[in-house]
């Protein structure tokens, strides 16, 4: 099988399609030998022109802190200490150490745009230029970070997250915390140790030294012994990590709070948005409660996103309009550069990979959706037959089955499902984002089917949720729970029920499990040595992720893949996208979910369900 493992990585280059083993599409990109006539994506080159300024910014900044830390020249020194003081001299070298951590510590919030980290870098670089002066007449360093403040401000409408008034605040009580913290360690410390001090010990002298202490320098009070040595030394430190935390607490991407209201009518437009026969399988995901909307222009496209760690996550493709898709993305690319968000798309199909490479943005693999086209679907000949022993096998141990509407439920069996839903987890937190709803059973929403498989004596051991999708002509799979009880193959017969049941109904395709890296870990396989590497190390996790045994389920179906996609922005962003599509999908514990409005369950009286023994 061949894949793309970068689809994107050569932009500028024509995407030719191949097939793998199964003729599922693969969009691969293939260097061009032709000179392209497209200008680069401006998404892409403000993202470059961020990252060269930012680097520069930081590169100054290890210019002023290494230049703080060695010898000055003498005959420069001699010219100083003839026009000021040495202690002027000291101060100066002392703030040009502080100012080049600070500029390292803000080369990171030019990078992605910050307005404030752009207004305190440049006038970081000009007063380290007259630092640099003051300290040994480093004319050559000063000439470094003029320049570099001179390009920041020829590039400042590149800067344009803001940090809002809820930031400015936080700042403005965290920053006196902090300095009555700092001072109160070194006053209180100094206190103690009074005695200790080689000249006379007073109040004033001792704020003065601590003030200085904090900025690395010596201050008017010395100390005598081992105390004399770690203690002040301590000051300059905690001075380090309180700007470190001011620096960082300022930059810190910026979380949007929405109105629960305005979300809930977004949530409806984009419910009739997504009920279109050229959906996706996963439009209707876009519904989950913890997601946020962004509208194209029109309004006649919408993505589905949210904030996880400084990621703005978005699931699957725009949902609605095809022709509105373009400008959906760019609207939300806008929407991440205004907060300071890294862009992200998971779960996008292969055959819409242009529309993210027109924005300037790359695709690595993540593996393959298995759908089961209902026409052509049949437990007849050899290839089937797993699932037909599976089927067969359910029925002889006298295994019923049943398909309910989800807001059809009766409270006896809604609740025997939840608890089947919680032992199935055994306390693990739900999982999904990306290819799941949530509120799992609550009855919200009303329209899910729910396949149930009940043991001989009628007890509910097992249960599917299918998703409509595609204006009522796909069903996709949201949830698989079963208790430990009954024969292998209860997974297979409810999927077999369904997919009859939508022969019966006009449902066209089923959309079954997700399989991670399908093109990357199954036999014969035809991988770079990058992407062996890769598969490798996927196979070494596969024991926490059963990433092949979902593989493996999946293809008994003989199904049509589908291949899907990560969106991102550019290399650096690869591994912090990486970790907030995980948590998103609550596979890493770094996402704190806020669900907007909370549904409870519906418990409603019974109406007619279809059983199947």
């Amino acid at each position: 099988m061949l894949l793309s493992h970068s689809a994107a990585q050569n932009a500028r280059g024509p995407v030719r399609v191949l097939r793998d083993q199964s003729g599922a599409m693969i969009p691969k990109s293939e260097p061009s030998s032709e000179p392209s006539s497209e200008p680069s994506s401006p998404v892409r080159r403000a993202h470059l022109e961020a990252r060269l300024l930012g680097l520069a910014v930081a590169a100054a900044g290890a210019v002023s802190l290494f230049s703080a830390l060695t010898p000055e020249f003498r005959d420069r020194l001699r010219f100083l200490h003839d026009a000021l003081t040495p202690d002027t001299t000291h101060v100066a070298k002392g703030a040009t150490a502080l100012l080049g951590v600070a500029l390292l510590l803000l080369g990171r919030g030019i990078v992605h745009r910050r307005r404030l980290a752009y207004l305190g870098a440049v006038t970081l670089l000009v007063v380290s230029a007259v630092t640099h002066v003051i300290k040994g007449l480093d004319f050559e360093e000063a000439a470094v970070t003029l320049v570099v403040a001179g390009l920041l401000v020829r590039g400042r409408k590149l800067f344009t997250a803001p940090t809002p008034l809820a930031r400015w605040r936080t700042l403005a009580s965290a920053v006196p915390l902090v300095i009555v913290i700092d001072f109160a360690y070194g006053l209180v410390g100094f206190g103690i140790r009074s005695n200790t001090t080689t000249g006379s010990f007073t109040v004033p002298l001792a704020v003065r030294t601590v003030g200085a202490r904090l900025v690395g320098m010596p201050g008017p009070l010395r100390f005598a012994g081992g105390f004399g040595s770690w203690f002040p030394a301590s000051i300059t430190v905690l001075g380090a990590l309180s700007l470190l935390t001011i620096v960082l607490l300022a930059l810190a991407p910026v979380a949007e709070r929405t109105v629960s209201h305005h979300v809930v009518r977004l949530r409806e437009r984009v419910r009739r948005l997504g009920d279109r026969l050229d959906g996706d399988t996963l439009d209707p995901f876009a519904l989950r409660h913890d997601k946020q909307y962004v509208l194209s222009s029109d309004g006649e496209a919408a993505i589905a996103f949210r904030y996880v760690n400084g990621v703005g996550l978005a699931s699957g493709d725009p949902v609605g309009e095809p022709s509105s898709f373009d400008d959906a993305i760019a609207r939300f690319l806008e929407r991440c550069a205004a907060h300071g968000w890294r862009p992200a798309f998971v779960g996008v199909r292969g055959d819409r990979l242009d529309l993210y490479e027109r924005a300037g943005l790359r695709a690595h693999y993540l593996g393959d959706e298995a759908v089961i086209d209902v026409a052509g679907f049949s437990l007849e000949g050899r290839p089937m037959r797993p699932v037909r022993q599976a089927y067969n096998r359910t029925k002889n141990f006298g295994l019923t089955t049943e398909i309910h509407r989800e807001g059809e439920l009766d409270p006896t069996l809604r609740r025997a499902l939840v608890g089947i839903a919680e032992r199935h987890r055994q306390g693990a937190p739900e999982r999904g984002f990306s290819m799941a709803l949530d509120e799992l059973l609550s009855g919200r929403d009303s329209q899910c089917l729910i396949a149930v498989c009940r043991d001989a004596d009628g007890t509910p051991i097992a249960f599917q949720r299918f998703v409509p999708c595609k204006a009522g002509t796909g069903l996709s799979l949201d949830a698989m729970r079963r208790d430990a009880l009954g024969p292998n193959g209860v997974n297979e017969r409810l999927i077999v029920e369904i997919v009859q049941w939508a022969r019966e109904h006009g449902v066209a395709e089923v959309s079954l499990n997700f399989a991670a890296f399908k093109g990357l870990i199954e036999e014969g396989a035809d991988l770079s040595r990058v992407q062996a590497v890769e598969a490798w190390v996927i196979r070494r996790l596969n024991p926490y992720f059963q990433i092949e045994s979902l593989l493996t389920f999946n293809a008994k179906f003989h199904p049509r893949w589908v291949p899907r996609y990560l969106v991102y922005r550019s290399a650096g962003d690869l591994a912090p996208v990486g970790i907030a599509a995980l948590s998103a999908e609550a596979l890493l514990p770094f996402d704190r979910r806020k669900v907007d409005d909370s549904v409870e369950p519906v418990g409603l009286e019974p109406v007619g369900a279809g059983t199947r023994g």
